[in-house]
């Protein structure tokens, strides 16, 4: 079972983006090959783009968009007791469930 999943609140625990104002966002992505993740609002990169290149973006201009932060510089954010946390993974009722470290909660 995976200990990190698309729509998890994490924390940056360490690297340039810990001493940001906000070092906590959702996860967007994660790229399990190369270990890194994508967090909304973290890392935030600016692209270039020429004038037609981009369907999205026909009039080109400088697009900003999250970088990637490596996987083991993050932590999960509990949602019960909001601090970040190790995850731990258990059997209930024959399924696999995640829980913090912390203060036990199944998150």
């Amino acid at each position: 079972m995976q200990k990190l999943k698309v729509g998890d609140t994490v924390q940056v625990m360490s690297g340039a983006e810990r001493s940001a104002s906000t070092n906590r966002g959702k996860i967007i992505e994660i790229d399990r090959e190369k270990l890194r993740v994508r967090v909304e609002g973290l890392r935030v990169v600016k692209r270039h783009v020429k004038k037609g290149r981009d369907r999205a973006n026909p009039d080109g201009g400088i697009l900003e968009k999250p970088g990637s932060i490596a996987l083991a510089n993050v932590a999960l954010v509990c949602p019960k007791c909001d601090k970040a946390t190790r995850v731990g993974v258990r059997e209930v009722d024959g399924k696999k469930v995640r829980f913090c470290k912390q203060c036990d909660a199944t998150i």
